[in-house]
């Protein structure tokens, strides 16, 4: 692969996780991308992992260079940076149980609230507490009711084993979208956050405390909720697994984020930095 950038000019590479850094059918990411993730430290280019995941969790994915790192968590809600929390979007309570109400109409759908530290299910089934410890390896508190939750809500997300039902998004759209961002988070995963929370917007506070240029970043996604990040930085790349519309907010395609920095790393070698 061929790059058209200056990569002695980027300061940032951002990646989304699943299908993204964990490529489709991975539980992890390899080996080789946190290799890669140590040169480009070293050359004092940083790297961001900007997930709908849960911070912990992402910590958990990012072990070998957990502390080396940033983090937009749970599509923006969360924004992680040298060990601290320094933003988090809150859903207004009486909005939050009122979306979770329409949710839980759904008989196939399992409904999940993210906290600053946990995932909170009043679960239908096992399988889907099974799913979300050993599969998504959240932190999980299971509730009689969500009415139980006294912390603040982050993030409400309805998982539909089977995809999304295209009715049922629809139709939350219509009722939702002027209140909350509402997203195709891949795999099934239907997500809700504040208004403003994006992975773009946390993209947009992180830079500031950075002191880095957005247009001298690269990031790598796949779905809807990559969109508005794909759109912030100066050079993007949507894997090719993504929608057709995510590949439109994106400036080139590829098949895995190894294969780009691969290149990056190849375009430093040959010019002696």
């Amino acid at each position: 692969m061929k790059i058209d950038f200056d990569i002695r000019q980027i300061q940032a590479i951002i990646s989304d996780y699943d299908g993204t850094a964990a490529r489709s059918g991975m539980m992890e990411p390899s080996e080789e991308l946190f290799e890669q993730i140590r040169k480009f430290q070293e050359k004092g280019i940083s790297f961001v992992a900007a997930s709908g995941r849960q911070y912990s969790n992402l910590r958990a994915r990012f072990a070998p260079v957990a502390d080396e790192i940033a983090y937009i968590c749970e599509n923006g809600s969360l924004i992680a940076y040298k060990n601290e929390i320094i933003f988090k979007d809150v859903i207004e309570r009486e909005t939050a149980l009122k979306l979770i109400r329409d949710l839980k109409q759904y008989e196939t759908g399992e409904v999940m609230v993210s906290g600053e530290g946990t995932s909170y299910i009043v679960p239908k089934s096992e399988t889907f507490v099974e799913r979300l410890v050993k599969h998504v390896r959240n932190h999980v508190t299971i509730l009689n009711a969500f009415e139980e939750i006294k912390e603040d809500m982050i993030k409400i997300s309805v998982f539909w084993k089977d995809g999304i039902p295209k009715e049922a998004a629809a139709m939350l759209h219509e009722k939702y979208d002027y209140l909350l961002q509402v997203a195709d988070g891949g795999n099934g995963w239907l997500d809700f956050t504040g208004k403003e929370a994006s992975k773009g917007h946390a993209l947009n506070i992180l830079a500031e405390q950075m002191g880095i240029s957005l247009e001298q970043t690269i990031s790598f996604g796949d779905s809807e909720n990559d969109m508005s990040m794909l759109k912030e930085t100066g050079h993007s790349f949507c894997m090719s697994s993504g929608k057709a519309h995510v590949k439109q907010c994106a400036q080139a395609v590829c098949d895995s984020v190894e294969e780009v920095l691969t290149a990056c790393l190849q375009q430093f070698e040959d010019s002696n930095c």
